[in-house]
């Protein structure tokens, strides 16, 4: 497998014309997403292939590539189509495609099925455990080509996301979510919107089922500021989960609906879990500033957190 692996790790799209002189920051950061996006399209193409000569039915995971095309354009303002198409390489994926996938027929006497198997899982974790990881970094990509989207098209494609949520990451949930509840959606780095239907019922919908599947604190969060005009009940016991699964917000929020009730002792106990390792520190001390010479937090009402 040594030579198929090979194949596996070139980096083969998108080069600089460099003469002599090292790459600068720009460069080698536009390299690396070159390398990723590549890789993950020879992946895409390899697979098509290899299924259409030993009848297999290798893909990339509809998460796996939704993940990718969102910090994509968050990160550079493009798709994941619309950067494969902008280095303008598919002759050459379409060539090593073809080489890699016969090199592994050859290696491993036909079509055999555990060897080919072997082969896509290593592709589908060498492409999740190295790309997905340096995408969710952040690092933006600034100086290509800008992409101008209209309004309309940017409603357009929140739309299309909003019908595939339950498959899409957490963090662009997180974008579709908020939208719905205050109306304003960035598609890509460029591409902003402000003009979404708000529609707080199916943003709870949204968070909700984030909470359920991502198990995130932040989702609880926010599923309990939806709820508070409706059932302080149910949004106390959002709340509750946000904080007892540690999420800054709702622990601060926790301990300040207890100072509002009196309970002084479990308003500390949470204020002070709060406060470890928060960016923040005066603001719990505010709090307690307020308790003490008010008798509670200035932003309580009949009892409850506003």
């Amino acid at each position: 497998m040594n030579r198929a692996i090979v194949f596996l790790i070139l980096t083969f799209l998108f080069h600089f014309e460099v003469t002599g002189n090292e790459l600068n920051q720009f460069e080698k950061l536009a390299v690396k997403y070159a390398e990723v996006v590549g890789d993950v399209e020879l992946g895409n193409v390899a697979f098509s292939k290899m299924n259409k000569r030993c009848k297999t039915k290798f893909e990339n995971s509809p998460e796996f590539l939704f993940e990718i095309d969102f910090y994509l354009r968050q990160n550079t303002g493009y798709t994941f189509s619309e950067f494969v198409q902008f280095m303008n390489r598919e002759k050459e994926t379409d060539s090593l495609a073809n080489q890699l996938v016969d090199e592994i027929i050859q290696q491993n006497g036909g079509c055999d099925s555990t060897a080919i198997e072997h082969w896509f899982n290593y592709v589908s974790n060498y492409n999740e455990e190295t790309h997905s990881v340096f995408l969710r970094q952040n690092e933006t990509l600034f100086g290509l080509p800008k992409i101008v989207r209209t309004d309309s098209q940017i409603n357009k494609q929140f739309n299309i996301q909003l019908q595939k949520y339950k498959r899409l990451p957490y963090e662009e949930l997180f974008d579709l979510a908020s939208a719905l509840e205050h109306g304003s959606y960035s598609y890509s780095m460029l591409g902003l919107s402000q003009s979404i239907k708000i529609n707080k019922e199916k943003s709870l919908e949204l968070w909700r089922f984030a909470a359920e599947k991502f198990n995130e604190p932040q989702a609880y969060y926010y599923i309990g500021k939806l709820l508070q005009t409706r059932s302080t009940a149910d949004a106390f016991l959002a709340f509750e989960q946000s904080a007892k699964h540690g999420y800054k917000f709702g622990e601060i929020w926790l301990g300040t609906y207890y100072a509002c009730n009196n309970d002084i002792i479990k308003a500390k106990y949470w204020l002070e879990i709060a406060k470890r390792d928060y960016k923040d520190p005066d603001y719990i001390d505010d709090i307690y500033a307020e308790i003490d010479e008010l008798g509670m937090p200035t932003n309580c009402m009949d009892g409850w957190v506003f």
